[in-house]
């Protein structure tokens, strides 16, 4: 959007008719508050000091193509969050307990727990506790694969899908 058609929305009252160059009557009310909120996460990730190299951009979350990248942007915000001493989420928490990334906990769950060490477990059981109490996912049984949760997770948050929920 150029600088005229800024001045111009916010004198007619929406300053948020565009984002990027996506016109809002385009997305449709959902979708567009989605990506905005995503583009202010993203800006607000650049502008905390997080690594440039971990932005994503908007349509990789929004669109699901790169979900790995949006998390690891996610957990950037939290880790710069704990340099700066503001309190942090549970599963940063857990990271910093633990001394281990959380990709490296959710490794966890694709090994056998008779091939785990008693730290292994204790982590691996923690994570268990923080999907259950914090992001209400229900039971995860620790002795089966992350991924064998999927449907009940589905399940869980069918309800906070925006736009057109993945089949």
């Amino acid at each position: 959007m150029n600088k005229l058609n800024q001045i111009h929305t916010t004198n007619i009252g929406t300053p948020y008719q565009y984002i990027g160059y996506t016109l809002h009557d385009d997305l449709g009310d959902g979708l567009f508050y989605v990506r905005l909120n995503v583009e202010t996460f993203i800006r607000f990730a650049k502008n905390f000091g997080c690594d440039k190299e971990l932005l994503c951009e908007v349509a990789e979350l929004v669109e699901r193509k790169d979900l790995t990248r949006a998390l690891s942007l996610v957990h950037a915000v939290a880790r710069r969050a704990a340099e700066l001493k503001i309190p942090y989420p549970r599963s940063v928490r857990l990271e910093v307990k633990y001394q281990m990334s959380y990709n490296d906990i959710v490794e966890l769950f694709n090994s056998d727990n008779s091939d785990l060490t008693k730290f292994q477990l204790e982590v691996k059981n923690a994570f268990v506790d923080l999907c259950k109490t914090t992001w209400n996912l229900g039971d995860i049984d620790a002795t089966k694969p992350l991924a064998s949760n999927k449907k009940i997770w589905r399940e869980v948050v069918s309800e906070l899908w925006a736009g057109e929920k993945p089949q």
